[in-house]
């Protein structure tokens, strides 16, 4: 008789980082593990069910600290951990990180993993950057195994004093779960049918932004520097695609001259991200944080290629000057430059285009992200996993 499977517990704040990241993992893992998987189903509700084969378990954590929910996460997590008693529990996202680690530190859960994949603090100043850096140096320290999503980000926490020196690794070339390069892919006619439907001209030059559109993502340079260039590049149109969490649409539309508003457009959340970038020329991601900038090699294997800050994360999503342009966090004018040169020329914006693909494919190819990931978790189970 074969010995049942490790029981893993799987927390992060809402479905959506699951529902964009860790899916694919969570198939392949769910051959090897019992898997329970928890989150606030009450938040990001617009998403479709996650339709995987593990149990589902609803954990009342909010985004922003709330201390009497979190307590109460706390309380039901340290109680579901005693009774159940997993063989290991993985963490996405910060709040899940410290009260899971936490509560798995005080049920002796012998195998505690955190995955780092941005840090909320890095574009904070003053306590809060101090609190929130705090709570991330504690949730690496009561955790027994720790993976970061880029070899720039883990530089940063280990030179910030946040993960000690050693303890954490990257896999592969980094990234969360890289592409499916059979679902984002060349696709002339997505381009001209969304083109179509979301009124946008043949003729026109889209930068796109996609992602959930909040402050830190860099949505207010973006919008300046649009108008900056647009304002020589009649052809130039901006489309912003996400959801909407900060309320930023109308504070963004309030940046740009009414004529100018016309040529920016919102698009929502999307099901199909690889429609919305198919129909795009290239990729702006002026953000204040990342782990890592998953969108920007999602757009690469489409063929779009991307703009992006200078930050950690986004170093090892662009070859600057390569596969994509960097510019200085919160520079307007050299945002505004880069989305003119692209503008203006085609031949280059192609040549980028190219290789900018190339790269994915090479490095960051979904199934093989997927199989480290899959090879990590195993090797802590030596010869308990069958």
């Amino acid at each position: 008789m074969s010995e049942p499977k490790p029981r893993m517990f799987m927390l992060t704040a809402t479905r959506l980082a699951i529902h964009f990241f860790f899916k694919p993992h969570l198939k392949e893992l769910d051959k090897y593990f019992d898997i329970t998987l928890a989150f606030n189903p009450h938040l990001d509700d617009y998403l479709e069910p996650l339709g995987l084969p593990v149990r589902e378990f609803s954990v009342p954590l909010e985004r922003k600290i709330s201390p009497w929910n979190d307590l109460l996460a706390l309380f039901k997590l340290t109680r579901l951990f005693g009774r159940e008693r997993f063989d290991i529990v993985v963490t996405v996202v910060p709040k899940a990180g410290l009260l899971g680690m936490l509560a798995a530190w005080l049920t002796r859960v012998p195998r505690r993993v955190h995955i780092f994949q941005g840090e909320v603090w890095a574009s904070r100043q003053g306590s809060l950057r101090w609190l929130l850096k705090t709570i991330d140096g504690l949730t690496a320290r009561l955790a027994t195994h720790v993976l970061v999503v880029s070899a720039s980000e883990l530089a940063f926490l280990e030179n910030e004093g946040v993960v000690p020196i050693g303890k954490a690794k990257v896999l592969g070339s980094g990234s969360i779960c890289g592409v499916d390069t059979e679902r984002f892919k060349l696709d002339p006619i997505a381009r001209v049918r969304v083109r179509q439907v979301l009124g946008i001209p043949e003729q026109a030059i889209v930068c796109v932004f996609l992602g959930r559109l909040t402050f830190d993502k860099g949505l207010v340079e973006l919008v300046k520097a649009f108008d900056l260039s647009a304002s020589t590049q009649s052809d130039l149109w901006l489309l912003l695609a996400g959801p909407d969490e900060e309320k930023m649409r109308v504070r963004l539309r309030d940046l740009l001259p009414k004529e100018m508003n016309q040529r920016m457009l919102f698009s929502g959340f999307t099901q199909n991200p690889e429609q919305i970038l198919a129909t795009s020329d290239f990729l702006c991601l002026p953000s204040h944080r990342e782990g890592f900038g998953m969108v920007i090699i999602e757009a690469a294997a489409v063929g779009v290629p991307a703009i992006g800050t200078r930050i950690h994360g986004i170093t090892d999503a662009i070859e600057d000057r390569q596969t994509g342009l960097l510019v200085p966090l919160g520079d307007v004018g050299a945002l505004a430059e880069a989305i003119t040169f692209w503008s203006e020329s085609p031949q280059a914006l192609a040549i980028y285009s190219k290789a900018a693909r190339e790269r994915v494919i090479s490095m960051f190819e979904q199934k093989k992200i997927v199989e480290y990931y899959v090879q990590y978790f195993l090797e802590l189970f030596p010869g308990k996993v069958q």
